[in-house]
């Protein structure tokens, strides 16, 4: 019975934390709709898009791994290495929400500490599928 209770007591302080940690910032956002529309522009101000999970590639994007681990982040640095750091750059997984998706943080912290001050977060709620493919946006082919 203690052990049960020291369970619910542990997972209710896992639950309170975890509901407390804010969503990303609308300034650390990009829209789906405006990283697509730049994408099929000719604007020398693209940003460079990275896939840091296992998902699709968006048109553009940089596959460069998981983010969670030791190679992914080594690899953000060294395709971002040699450019402006006012820049900006997307990371996206999508294997399901930005909000919860494991591989985003790692990888945005990583631009964060390299220098860059326009770091975005590509923003889909749900995940690829649902909220960048069914709309029609530029994939890899």
């Amino acid at each position: 019975m203690k052990k049960t209770i020291a369970f619910l007591l542990l997972f209710a302080g896992t639950l309170a934390a975890y509901s407390q940690t804010p969503l990303w910032t609308k300034e650390q956002l990009m829209p789906t709709k405006d990283l697509a529309e730049k994408i099929k522009t000719n604007a020398k101000d693209k940003p460079i898009v990275l896939n840091v999970g296992p998902m699709e590639l968006i048109k553009t994007a940089v596959d460069v791994g998981r983010a969670t681990s030791v190679t992914g982040i080594e690899k953000i640095k060294s395709t971002v290495a040699m450019e402006n750091k006012n820049r900006v750059v997307v990371v996206y997984c999508g294997c399901c929400s930005y909000a919860s998706c494991p591989n985003i943080k790692p990888a945005y912290d990583a631009l964060i500490s390299a220098g860059f001050k326009n770091a975005k977060v590509l923003e889909l709620p749900v995940g690829i599928k649902p909220d960048w493919v069914a709309k029609g946006y530029p994939m890899e082919e």
